[in-house]
């Protein structure tokens, strides 16, 4: 054999080489993608549960202490008639609850998900801004809100951000 030869038998061999390397890292990215679209949906299903576990918790302090339903029904009448200790508890627990629907919402931003998934909460939003008592206590408060939250509140209640 003639070096020409062994010249045409190593392009041969490399060309091979680099088809059957194609084929190898085509199959990877097949797989990779798969994974990456597993790990989103799974990421989603649990920002899902996240925030049906949070709604859950603000339910049951609602069934377990009547106290504090009583001072959340007080608090959504008129938010400033409050004894300044109640208030305060107020506030928290006004706090704690928009603390929760901005996670979801941030949850919902941050991954996109289902937006079916969220206009659960955003309805609970709706419900509490129809109250006399939180347009009072966003105006007598400055809750430590993300700026696309603050804006999202805004829009709900009719303001303008």
């Amino acid at each position: 054999m003639s070096i020409q030869d062994w010249g045409a038998i190593g392009e041969i061999v490399g060309a091979l080489a680099v088809v059957a390397s194609l084929i190898y890292l085509a199959v990877q990215i097949r797989q990779n993608t798969r994974q990456i679209a597993q790990s989103m949906e799974s990421a989603k299903l649990a920002a899902l549960e996240q925030n049906i576990e949070s709604g859950n918790r603000a339910r049951e302090l609602f069934i377990a202490k009547p106290e504090i339903t009583e001072l959340f029904l007080e608090g959504l009448a008129d938010y400033r008639s409050l004894r300044s200790t109640d208030k305060f508890r107020c506030n928290m627990l006004f706090r704690n609850i928009f603390s929760a629907i901005q996670g979801g919402y941030i949850r919902q931003q941050t991954i996109g998900g289902d937006p079916e998934g969220f206009k659960g909460i955003q309805k609970t939003l709706d419900a509490l801004l129809e109250n006399p008592g939180i347009p009072q206590w966003l105006e007598d408060n400055e809750p430590d809100w993300r700026p696309e939250f603050v804006e999202f509140v805004a829009a709900r209640a009719g303001g303008d951000g």
